[in-house]
């Protein structure tokens, strides 16, 4: 067994690579002629263009993950078949059930690979990308560096050094000079809630006012602030939720709660990223009778045809059930699982009448 795992490791792996190439050079070549329409706005160049399409290469390798499963996995699998090689697995005694269990703990690592990139790697990845992005495209006066945030108005000097989860600013600096160049105030804000652009809350406060080498110093809990920001600055300070790791989105729905605020984006956008692996290994178990069943026989690019409507298909049937739930109100944890589990049925169906 040691022997045929390793050779059907090398065959998906055959299968899976140029799948992946494939789908990464097409998607990533429509994102780029996108980004290419916006060249020339505000200081947004081809290197940008390029800078975003790198940054969220890993994003697409997950969006596609699902479908490099179920595709690369009948190509493998294919053409065994067509090589007569499945055939002499079983006449040598190896079940089906054993061939395909050898499928499913090769697909185990690239499962983990998904939640993996994920977790820790996608995010931070996307959200410079996005963050770049906003501020070359911005017409205002924003510096985006290391330190975080720079804005500035008259004399009045922003800095924030962080965007939790997507929308949160936290480590704010507000510096005030005078006419002669000097400081006069200076206040630190542990996170701020953004009421509307020109009103924030500032939270857990230490402002500084300075008058010649006198400095008071006082703390305060919470400051209605008059922001400087204009409200395509607030903007750039706005993340889309699908570039949140899973335990930020966690985090982040537990903190609506709390404020008992609305948070259903939130969580379609969780329960779609932490069933992401899942269905990425659905796709490899729906891949397996194609190649048991009736198609055992079929041409290579019928298998690989009928595979891909069933991926659109799956793919239309999520998105269809996401926005059907956002307008009747539905959970959206049955929003984003019903696809999964009407599948799992007709998958556990066709194994019980195609693998023996």
């Amino acid at each position: 067994m040691k022997i045929l795992n390793r050779y059907l490791a090398v065959s998906l792996l055959k299968g899976y690579l140029p799948v992946l190439a494939i789908f990464l050079a097409v998607f990533s070549l429509i994102v780029f002629v996108e980004e290419l329409d916006e060249v020339g706005n505000g200081r947004y160049t081809f290197l940008s263009a390029t800078e975003f399409l790198l940054l969220t290469l890993p994003s697409r390798f997950i969006f596609l993950a699902p479908f490099v499963a179920l595709l690369g996995s009948i190509m493998a699998l294919g053409g065994l078949a067509n090589g007569r090689e499945l055939i002499a697995m079983q006449a040598g005694g190896i079940s089906p059930y054993q061939i395909a269990w050898s499928v499913i703990k090769v697909g185990a690592g690239f499962i983990l690979i998904v939640g993996f990139l994920e977790e820790v790697v996608t995010p931070p990845l996307d959200q410079e990308a996005h963050l770049k992005r906003s501020v070359a495209l911005s017409d205002s006066r924003t510096y985006k560096g290391q330190q975080g945030f720079w804005f500035r108005e008259g004399r009045r000097f922003v800095r924030i050094h962080e965007i939790r989860y997507g929308e949160v600013p936290q480590g704010i600096d507000i510096f005030e000079f005078n006419e002669a160049g000097q400081m006069t105030t200076y206040m630190h804000a542990q996170e701020a809630d953004i009421v509307n652009p020109q009103k924030w809350t500032l939270k857990n406060i230490k402002k500084q006012a300075i008058q010649g080498f006198s400095v008071s110093q006082e703390f305060l809990a919470s400051l209605e602030w008059d922001s400087p920001l204009k409200q395509n600055e607030v903007r750039l300070l706005t993340l889309p939720a699908s570039s949140l790791a899973p335990s930020e989105l966690y985090q982040y729905i537990e903190v609506l709660k709390r404020k008992k605020q609305h948070s259903r984006r939130y969580e379609l956008s969780f329960w779609d990223k932490l069933l992401m692996p899942l269905n990425t290994g659905l796709m490899i178990l729906v891949a397996i009778p194609f190649v048991f069943g009736p198609l055992r026989m079929a041409a290579a690019g019928k298998r690989v045809f009928i595979g891909s409507l069933a991926g659109l298909g799956y793919y239309l049937m999520t998105e269809i059930f996401k926005y059907v739930g956002l307008l009747f109100g539905a959970s959206p944890f049955l929003t984003t699982a019903a696809p999964f589990l009407i599948l799992s049925v007709v998958t556990l169906v066709c194994w019980r009448r195609y693998v023996q």
